[in-house]
């Protein structure tokens, strides 16, 4: 059982007096810490007493921090930076040094409450975007998380957070026609990336992890083809480009069954990659990249978005699309089919279904519509007639 007390304590001029509750914590090697809060009332002081003792009693009290936040943040980005990306770690840390630190990093950690967050977010909300208040919450959120587990307080002051609301623009997606048109310019053209945007359309995979690919993360040559995604393609702290051996999620880490078009298209490209290969001789890159810059070294992403704007240039026609479009226009023309969501989730490589659901909701709406029609024609059996006809 915790000790404590409650005590009056006269005012210097004695005319007054407040009530100083006193209580013991024990540290993990058993020694005592003595602990104090000074009241006006003797019931504020008794109600806050009977609390913290039972904290201490169940093994839920926390000693608060007087560690500023600012000082917090940065050691929580040194303790967590062994299991992010690089790239994760460098815009974690942009976001606390230029966001959340200039405004709240001279903060004692235990007394940023609620109605704080709640003012800077407003003050945010002024300077950017909804989409990029979000950003900033997730990283003060998360790092405050942390330190409720970490015991350092014991609640964190951003779970009533009121966030703006972000409007979800509607997603540029390619027809099947407008992709049939597509993939057949560039193949005719034999484009240098023709078999890059293949593989893009075929999978939804993203561009980090398109240009992470060895070549023995494919298999041409099995009666279900497939390509593993093992690694991405990111940037260091520095912005130097980097191969990471651990996409951003566990569901990333996956295998996706490839069309024979693909294979095709993949196998010739790899034909012309080896001629290159022979005629660079020792300045080859030898990284065993399936996509590379011309030397066999890493290719950065915006060289193949800046050939996609040129070829589509060529083809007005066309809605403007970008690398992530055509992510996206995998999974639309694949719901669109009828094929199960939990099969287009694990090509793109989602964490969970529900975020597939999600982001894909304008196209299992009509899925629902066409399940309708379907189940109405089921119950009304085959000899049902049409309502307000008579049966013959």
């Amino acid at each position: 059982m915790a000790r404590g007390s409650v005590r009056p304590r006269p005012s210097t001029d004695g005319k007054s007096q407040s009530y100083r509750a006193k209580w013991e914590t024990r540290a993990p090697d058993g020694t005592r810490k003595h602990h104090s809060k000074t009241f006006r009332t003797k019931k504020e002081a008794d109600a806050f007493l009977i609390d913290t003792q039972k904290e201490v009693n169940d093994g839920t009290y926390v000693d608060a921090s007087k560690e500023l936040l600012g000082s917090y943040l940065e050691r929580w980005l040194e303790a967590m930076a062994p299991k992010w990306a690089e790239s994760t770690l460098r815009n974690r840390g942009s976001v606390v040094r230029r966001r959340i630190v200039p405004e709240l990093g001279a903060i004692p950690l235990a007394q940023l409450d609620a109605i704080t967050v709640q003012t800077f977010y407003a003050g945010q909300i002024k300077r950017y975007a909804p989409s990029t208040v979000w950003v900033t919450h997730g990283v003060l959120d998360e790092a405050l998380a942390r330190a409720v587990k970490w015991r350092l307080i014991p609640r964190n002051p951003t779970d009533d957070a009121i966030l703006p609301t972000i409007p979800r623009p509607t997603a540029v997606v390619w027809s099947t026609e407008e992709c049939v048109t597509f993939l057949k310019y560039v193949h005719d053209e034999d484009h240098r990336f023709a078999a890059l945007w293949q593989l893009a359309l075929d999978t939804g995979m993203r561009i980090g992890e398109i240009l992470g690919l060895d070549w023995r993360d494919l298999a041409l040559d099995r009666d279900q083809p497939t390509v593993s995604v093992r690694r991405t393609l990111t940037k260091d702290r520095d912005g130097h480009l980097k191969l990471g051996d651990v996409p951003k999620t566990k569901a990333s880490r996956r295998s996706i069954v490839i069309g024979e078009d693909t294979v095709a298209a993949l196998r010739g490209y790899r034909a012309r990659q080896a001629e290159r290969r022979l005629l660079l001789g020792p300045e080859w890159n030898n990284l065993g990249l399936v996509f590379d810059r011309g030397d066999g070294g890493l290719l950065r992403d915006s060289v193949v978005a800046e050939s996609l704007n040129t070829a589509l240039d060529k083809h007005p026609a066309l809605p403007r699309l970008s690398m992530h479009g055509m992510r996206h226009t995998m999974a639309t023309l694949a719901l669109a089919a009828g094929i199960n969501p939990k099969v287009v989730q694990e090509r793109l490589g989602h964490a969970n279904i529900q975020m597939t659901l999600d982001r894909y909701a304008h196209v299992t709406v009509s899925m629902q519509a066409d399940a309708a029609e379907v189940i109405n024609g089921l119950l009304r059996g085959p000899s049902r007639p049409e309502r307000g006809q008579s049966a013959s």
